[in-house]
């Protein structure tokens, strides 16, 4: 073989090398148009590599190198670098230094998120409570659908649970100490009673605050203490803050009367519902709520009554401008393999981009689908967010998280692969991730200089 012919035939390998090794994001608009990369990769001086090519499976580093990180907190990191360790996120940036023996994944040309938190789902997993410890099947196929739905988190059961595949440590998260209450229009002695409860857990509170004062400042005060009863202990946990209500509401009559209720008796609460709260959507934003919703659960308006009905495709848009937090969840609460397309969680994004067609701002969806549910759940100093010291809980797509084409590619959950696309057998057929890795490319070189020279 010619020296010519040997020279343009490395050439032309390494360039088709070059090529292939980058993973393309199908064609779509750039999710965040109004930012510049100016530095589409990072330099040697950006990322420190002690040595490249050792990696330590038991390593407890993981870093991702080359996505783009959307923090939703601190904005977006073009072509950046996510360093995990112990389960957690370390450093995230433009510079950060890689330890010897990282495991890594090579990034480049996908973008990265918080993983997705579904709030008030159901059949995700099994188990209620602490239950859900013995209950957990970490081989079902809805926690891999979950998974490459873009789930890490699913509140279900009154237990907040991981999604992990093959494995147990860590999955139980914690509790829910959420209070189910009626407060609906169609019920009034329901209405009545319920509020005849609150206001004796109230007196009760007056009472037993007199009593602790006058105990404080008077040595030979020896009246006893008032007792808790005549109502339910968990009411007392409510006006206390020490739990949080669940009401259920979408007509403008119940969102109102829910209004009234948080007025008079302050609690935590979160309402799920909230078709018509569009109409109410400033009162809302002042009782201080959150709220779970779904932004396409229709409800033609009712000619026959004179005020403000019906569902509207701007509902989260308006919620958002009268500064209520929500989460965002589908119609059905669960994982389903059949029936419509995006009606279920393994499509939980695509319900957040019908919101953003109402007119929400797409950062307000990721928040909606991340932070926010975090905060619902009250994990958000774990969750919802890319930052130094919370849980590395990521998924890494292949396009806007909201184009209805973009696929998880993988799924990191406490700083571990929990999922690859190209691994699970549900999606790997569809647009499969083609790289041909350095050592193919090296052989292929090997073999076409052993290969005789042709006369």
């Amino acid at each position: 073989m010619s020296q010519n012919r040997l020279q343009f035939l490395l050439a032309l390998l390494w360039l088709g090398f070059c090529f292939v090794a980058t993973p393309k994001a199908h064609a779509q608009d750039p999710p965040n148009p109004e930012v510049v990369d100016e530095n589409p990769l990072p330099t040697e001086e950006e990322v420190v590599e002690d040595d490249p090519n050792a990696v330590d499976p038991n390593s407890p580093y993981l870093v991702i190198l080359g996505a783009d990180i959307h923090t939703v907190t601190e904005g977006l990191i073009p072509r950046g670098t996510i360093l995990c360790k112990d389960g957690r996120i370390l450093k995230l940036g433009k510079r950060v230094s890689i330890p010897k023996g990282a495991r890594r994944i090579d990034a480049r040309g996908m973008q990265a998120y918080p993983g997705l938190i579904a709030v008030d789902s159901s059949g995700v997993v099994r188990g209620r409570g602490q239950n859900l410890r013995d209950e957990y099947d970490p081989f079902a196929l809805n926690v891999d659908l979950g998974l490459a739905g873009g789930l890490t988190l699913v509140q279900t059961g009154g237990a907040l649970a991981k999604l992990k595949h093959g494995t147990l440590d860590g999955v139980f998260v914690g509790e829910t100490h959420w209070v189910k209450l009626s407060y609906s229009t169609t019920s009034p002695t329901g209405r009545r009673k319920l509020r005849e409860e609150l206001g004796r857990v109230r007196d009760y509170l007056r009472a037993h605050r007199q009593w602790a004062l006058s105990k404080e400042l008077e040595p030979d005060f020896e009246d006893p203490e008032p007792e808790a009863k005549g109502f339910k202990k968990e009411y007392l946990d409510l006006l206390r803050g020490e739990a949080v209500a669940r009401f259920s509401a979408n007509s403008l009559k119940d969102l109102l009367a829910t209004c009234d209720l948080l007025e008079e008796y302050p609690m935590q609460a979160v309402i799920v519902g909230g078709r018509e709260a569009w109409a109410c959507a400033g009162r809302l934003g002042r009782v201080g709520a959150q709220w779970v919703i779904t932004p396409r659960a229709k409800s033609w308006a009712d000619e026959t009554v004179n005020h403000p009905s019906g569902w509207s495709i701007e509902n989260a848009r308006i919620l958002w401008e009268h500064g209520v937090s929500f989460a965002i969840l589908p119609n059905e609460r669960w994982i389903s393999t059949g029936g419509l397309a995006g009606r279920d969680l393994l499509t939980l994004p695509m319900e957040a981009a019908f919101a953003i067609r109402g007119g929400l701002p797409q950062q307000a969806a990721l928040r909606a689908l991340t932070l926010d549910a975090a905060k619902i759940l009250g994990v958000d100093h774990r969750l919802g967010s890319l930052e130094p010291g919370k849980d590395a809980d990521i998924i890494l797509c292949d396009g806007d998280l909201f184009h209805y084409r973009t696929f998880v590619q993988w799924a990191v959950v406490d700083g571990k692969v929990v999922y690859d696309k190209m691994k699970a057998p549900y999606f790997a057929h569809i647009r499969p991730r083609s790289a041909d890795s350095l050592e193919e490319v090296v052989e292929e070189i090997q073999r076409a200089i052993d290969a005789p020279e042709e006369e």
